[in-house]
């Protein structure tokens, strides 16, 4: 009788704490305050390979119970290239400028230490076929950070001068420039929905 009694107890003391849990998690909100850059128009193509690029605005959370999730300035621009022909040994960048609309040039440039050589490194994928089991697929990638180098929520112009070295030792030159204009994310957003994004 004592087991039995100890056994329905520790059941609903379970149902207890994941009913309380649901009632806290659904009363958690999240607002956002968040800034993204999309360029503007297409870039046209280009004869030779060009690094691909992001802009990351490092994007924080409070908590993941409710909270702020926000950008935080200075802004950081990504470059990368997938080199499936494994061709490029790697790249060097030698001149990144941030441009503003009213002609300023970002100031968090000027802490860049180019030129930046950035090697290539490895990437594996994996994809599953089935019952020929997992496949993977190797690739060269080649990467590069410029942290710090976008310090307004205003639409810019970005350069990137640069060159991929080949394997060979012979040499592709890149020259990248794009105009970026941001938009804004303010909202609030419940525990479900946050966790149902990511």
């Amino acid at each position: 009788m004592i087991q039995f009694i100890l056994s329905q107890t520790k059941k609903y003391s379970t149902l207890s704490i994941l009913l309380a849990t649901a009632l806290l998690m659904s009363s958690c909100t999240f607002w956002h305050d968040t800034v993204s850059f999309g360029a503007a128009g297409r870039m046209p193509a280009a004869k030779t390979p060009v690094p691909k690029i992001e802009i990351d605005t490092n994007i924080s959370v409070t908590t993941l119970f409710g909270g702020f999730v926000k950008s935080n300035k200075p802004y950081d621009i990504r470059a990368y290239h997938m080199d499936d022909t494994f061709t490029f040994d790697s790249a060097e960048f030698t001149n990144v400028t941030v441009t503003y609309a009213d002609g300023t040039l970002d100031p968090g440039v000027a802490a860049l230490k180019l030129p930046m050589r950035s090697p290539h490194t490895i990437h594996e994928s994996y994809n599953s076929m089935g019952e020929e089991g997992v496949v993977v697929t190797k690739s060269r990638i080649i990467q590069a950070e410029f942290s710090g180098v976008i310090s307004r929520d205003e639409p810019f112009t970005l350069l990137v001068k640069g060159r991929f070295i080949k394997s060979n030792g012979s040499i592709i030159p890149f020259v990248i420039k794009e105009r970026y204009d941001p938009s804004r994310d303010k909202r609030t957003e419940s525990w479900a929905d946050f966790v149902s994004g990511c």
